[in-house]
C-alpha cells in the first residue's frame, strides 16, 4: 500500500471520518504489515498528544468541556467483525485486550486508554522487542533459557516460505520441529519457546516505573488428521531470576495469586484455523507490579507425536512477528493472576 494512502486511512480513522471501504483497507494493512502497524502507532501517538495539548490550551472552566472550535475525538461506531479490536471503538477494544483475546489490540487499545483518560498525559508506547527471525541468532534448543534476552526452547528451525506457508512479514519464520529440546529422549504434547526480558530496561524505555506491557505473536500451521492445533502465548512479570525458574516456571501463575505485589500474569489460548495461507495473532496485556524484576515471554503450539512424526520434513506449526510494546501505566492499574492448565502432558 502506498505510504500516502496509508496515511490518509490512518488519519481518517483517527478523525472518525473513515468509511467501510477504507476501514477494510486499513484492517488488511495493519494485519499484514509490521511497518503499517508502527506507522499507525506513530500517528496515533502524535494525534493523542495534540488532542491533549488542545484540551489544556482551550479548556473552559468546566474541564469536561472542549472548545467548540476544536474537533473532538470519537471512536467510530462500526459494525462488528473478525477484527473487533479496530471496529468496536474504545470500550470494546479495551475489553478485548485486557481479557487477553486475539487481534492487533496492542496499538489501538493503548490509544483507547489514552483517549479515555486512563493513562492521562503519559509518553506513548514503544516497541521494546520484536522478533521476526530475520537475523541470527536462532532460538536455542536447550529448553527454557537461564539468562536474559535470548530465545530458547524446544527444537525449532528458522525457515523461509514452504508448503504454502509464507512468513507473516519479511522472509523468515520459526518452524517447530518437536516437543522437546534437542537431544531429549522424552516428548511432550506441546512445542514451546521462551524469552526473558529485564523489566528495568523495559521501564526505562517506557519512561515510567509503572509499566503496561502488550505482547503479541502470530501463529500458522497446516491441517492434520487431528484437526486444528491449539496455540497460546503467556506473559509473566515476576521477581524470580531466570536461573531459578527451571522446569516449574508455570508455578508463577499460582505465585501471582499469592503474591500480587511481585508477580502478574496473562495468557491467551485458542485453536488456529487449518488454512496455511492465514496467520492468527494472539495478544495479551500485563501490568508489571513494582516488585517484578523480569518478564517471561512464552509461545506454544500443540504437538502430537503420532501425527507429527515427520514434521521436520513437511509442513508443520509456525510462529512469527513476536512483539512487545511497553507504555506507562497508572500505579493503581493492577493485573490479576490467571491460572491456566499446564502445557506439557
Amino acid at each position: 500500500m502506498m505510504r500516502d494512502h496509508l496515511t490518509h486511512l490512518i488519519d481518517a480513522w483517527l478523525n472518525g471520518t473513515i468509511d467501510d471501504v477504507e476501514l477494510a483497507e486499513l484492517e488488511v494493512a495493519l494485519l499484514e504489515s509490521l511497518e503499517a502497524r508502527h506507522e499507525f502507532w506513530r500517528r496515533a501517538s502524535l494525534h493523542g498528544m495534540l488532542h491533549e495539548a488542545a484540551k489544556i490550551e482551550f479548556a473552559a472552566d468546566d474541564a469536561a468541556d472542549v472548545s467548540p472550535g476544536l474537533p473532538q475525538f470519537t471512536a467510530p461506531s462500526l459494525r462488528a467483525g473478525r477484527t473487533a479490536w479496530l471496529r468496536g471503538g474504545i470500550a470494546l477494544g479495551t475489553a478485548l485486550l485486557v481479557a487477553g483475546g486475539c487481534g492487533l489490540g496492542s496499538v489501538v487499545t493503548s490509544l483507547a486508554f489514552a483517549y479515555s483518560g486512563l493513562l492521562g498525559r503519559t509518553p506513548p508506547g514503544v516497541v521494546v522487542h520484536h522478533e521476526g527471525f530475520e537475523r541470527p541468532p536462532a532460538p536455542e534448543r536447550r529448553n527454557l533459557p537461564d539468562r536474559l534476552d535470548v530465545w530458547g526452547g524446544d527444537e525449532s528451525l528458522v525457515v523461509g516460505p514452504e508448503y504454502g506457508v509464507v512468513p507473516q512479514s519479511g522472509d523468515k519464520m520459526l518452524k517447530f520441529l518437536s516437543s522437546g529440546p534437542q537431544g531429549a529422549t522424552w516428548r511432550g504434547a506441546a512445542a514451546e519457546i521462551w524469552r526473558i526480558l529485564d523489566l528495568d530496561a523495559v521501564r526505562a524505555a517506557a519512561g515510567s516505573r509503572d509499566v503496561r506491557i502488550d505482547v503479541s505473536a502470530c501463529f500458522n500451521g497446516c491441517s492434520t488428521a487431528g484437526g486444528p492445533r491449539q496455540c497460546w502465548i503467556s506473559a509473566i512479570a515476576t521477581d524470580t531470576h531466570p536461573r531459578d525458574l527451571g522446569p516449574d516456571w508455570r508455578t508463577q501463575f499460582e505465585a501471582a495469586q499469592k503474591n500480587p505485589v511481585a508477580v502478574a500474569t496473562a495468557q491467551a489460548q485458542e485453536r488456529i484455523d487449518a488454512d496455511p495461507a492465514t496467520w492468527q495473532r494472539f495478544a495479551v496485556t500485563v501490568t508489571a507490579p513494582e516488585g517484578a524484576r523480569y518478564l517471561l515471554l512464552h509461545c506454544l503450539t500443540e504437538y502430537r507425536p503420532a501425527e507429527d512424526a515427520d514434521v521436520a520434513s513437511r509442513c508443520g506449526q509456525y510462529v512469527d512477528d513476536i512483539e512487545v510494546l511497553a507504555s506507562a501505566a497508572r500505579p493503581a492499574l493492577v493485573s490479576k493472576a490467571i491460572s491456566r492448565p499446564e502445557a506439557r502432558r
